[in-house]
């Protein structure tokens, strides 16, 4: 690092500047054309301004510019004050991390220079460190050298609340520039999830069919669109009553309009995919691949399309008409699935012995109430089909149907792919293993939902900030995504590897009111070690502040 100081005159008024800059060498961009083998690669020095001392006292200036030489002699600095003792500063190295990993992945080329893009991007890494509302990120942000790493000045939660307004205005362009640059022939994944609220109040809350069991609970309805690595490309929120069928025309027309995608092959999970979705599919020329219902299933069994001995563990296809069966029984999915229905089975004779005993205790009680709850039991975990309860004297008894139950267990384990891919463009094994791919976008929505992300609870009222929020979740699971590829090496969690980082924080080398702070020279062992396979930390972005 060193001083710039720089005049210049306009009419009779001169002007004066005093920049701290730090030079960094940088590979020089290649001309036309391959280079020869044995090139070297040349190299050019750019000058970075960390900081505007302009304002300062001429005492605090030379006092950083005897830094700045004594680092690059590599002697000791003195004359830093009264108290020479190191003052350890905020955590540098989290936000720091990130936001250089970040810069690779093009998320703040995406957001943009300005505030609003400059607050957006604090949201998504305080996603993916703090989590919480946007009041509780204005109080994290106290603890963090957001300044140093970020360069954002003060911001308080209404702030951040119009950075939330500002992205649902900007998510078309910022997918769009995230998007894949050449989507053409490209697999896409789809499917939906919703999250529950405590609240009521917010426009996009309402009743539907809960996926967290969270009965009497209003939701949204989120609709993830991911590449065939599960890499997110674009998240789209709807009212908790939407059914899930109906949000696929949104993800087809960016596909088609936004992304301008051809010939794409669009996987969506069982039941997503119907006549309308197909029909919108095929009028954009793209190919699909899904999986038909229980119900479905049976249909086909009765018209004579499909054969129950058709399942086995190896894939089977049966075409007609231009549509492809891909048909397979996984073992381990049938075991897993009488398995469990045994486990509900003794459940419900547990708690029916339970019932029993408090009849033999209580001789007024009514036994008819234990037949009812029996009832009730065998509904509520779907065994009333082949297990029917009745009364022995004042206990209850159940009694299984034999052949009702084989014909429920015979579709254990039974699934059929189902597509218009051409036979020549894809084998049946690979179109069963396109289908298989869905588990990528679960398990985004794990992480968004319950894991490291915690999109939920969602502290918000309105459906354009919602849709910022969400939006905010999706670019956070991108970074998060990134992060794993790059310490999977070091076997361990991103949460650790977070932990870590925060043993980054800056230290002064002045009177810590002026905001003067600097990155110590050497670091524990662990923390290199989280250091090595990210991308480097860039200098602190000095904000000193005069100390009168």
């Amino acid at each position: 690092m060193f001083l710039k100081r720089n005049s210049s005159r306009r009419g009779k008024k001169k002007y004066s500047s005093v920049l701290l800059v730090q030079g960094e060498r940088v590979p020089v961009a290649r001309g036309p054309g391959r280079p020869p083998r044995d090139a070297p690669r040349t190299t050019k020095v750019v000058h970075r301004t960390l900081a505007n001392l302009s304002n300062l006292p001429d005492a605090l200036v030379a006092l950083v510019e005897r830094y700045c030489q004594s680092e690059r002699r590599g002697e000791a600095v003195d004359g830093l004050g009264e108290n020479p003792e190191v003052v350890v500063g905020p955590a540098f190295g989290p936000l720091a991390a990130l936001s250089s990993l970040a810069k690779q992945l093009g998320l703040e080329r995406a957001l943009g220079g300005s505030r609003e893009g400059r607050l957006a991007f604090f949201l998504i890494l305080a996603r993916v460190l703090h989590h919480g509302s946007r009041l509780s990120a204005v109080r994290w942000a106290n603890t963090q050298a957001v300044a140093a790493a970020l360069g954002l000045k003060r911001f308080d939660e209404d702030d951040l609340y119009a950075a939330l307004d500002w992205l649902a205005k900007q998510q078309t362009r910022i997918e769009c520039a995230l998007a894949p640059s050449k989507p053409d022939g490209a697999i896409f994944l789809y499917d939906v999830t919703s999250s529950y609220f405590e609240g009521q109040r917010n426009e996009l809350a309402a009743p539907g069919y809960n996926r967290d069991g969270k009965r009497y609970k209003k939701q949204l309805v989120a609709g993830l669109l991911t590449d065939a690595a599960g890499e997110p490309v674009s998240i789209q929120l709807y009212e908790g009553n939407t059914a899930d069928p109906t949000t696929v025309a949104d993800p087809i027309r960016k596909l088609a309009e936004q992304f301008g995608a051809h010939e794409i092959v669009f996987v969506g999970d069982r039941g997503m995919l119907k006549a309308k979705g197909k029909a919108l599919l095929a009028d954009r020329g793209f190919r699909y691949v899904t999986a038909l219902t229980d119900p479905q299933i049976r249909r086909l069994l009765r018209e004579g399309t499909l054969q129950l001995d058709l399942f086995s563990e190896e894939v089977c296809e049966v075409a007609t008409e231009g549509t492809r069966y891909i048909l397979r029984r996984n073992p381990a999915t049938t075991d897993r699935h009488r398995s469990r229905r045994e486990n509900q089975l003794e459940r419900v004779r547990a708690k029916a012995e339970r019932r029993d005993k408090y009849l033999a205790d209580h001789p007024r009680a009514d036994p008819a109430v234990s037949l009812a709850q029996a009832e009730r039991w065998l509904r509520t975990y779907k065994l009333d089909s082949f297990v029917s309860a009745r009364l022995d004297g004042r206990k209850v008894s159940f009694a299984i149907d034999a052949t009702k139950r084989a014909t429920v267990e015979q579709f254990d384990g039974c699934y059929v792919v189902v597509s218009d891919v051409p036979a020549d463009k894809a084998s049946a094994q690979c179109l069963w293993d396109r289908y298989g791919y869905l588990q990528q976008v679960e398990r985004d929505f794990r992480t968004m939902k319950t894991a490291l992300l915690e999109i939920r609870p969602i502290f918000l009222r309105k459906a354009e900030r919602t849709r910022g929020h969400a939006l905010v979740a999706m670019l956070a699971l991108k970074l998060t995504r990134e992060l794993e590829r790059r310490i999977q090496p070091l076997e361990i969690t991103v949460e650790d590897a977070l932990d870590r980082l925060d043993g980054v924080r800056l230290v002064s080398f002045a009177d810590p009111k002026l905001g003067l702070w600097r990155l110590p020279k050497r670091f524990d062992v662990p923390v290199v070690e989280v250091l090595a396979v990210l991308p480097p930390l860039p200098a602190p972005l000095l904000s000193p502040q005069s100390p009168h």
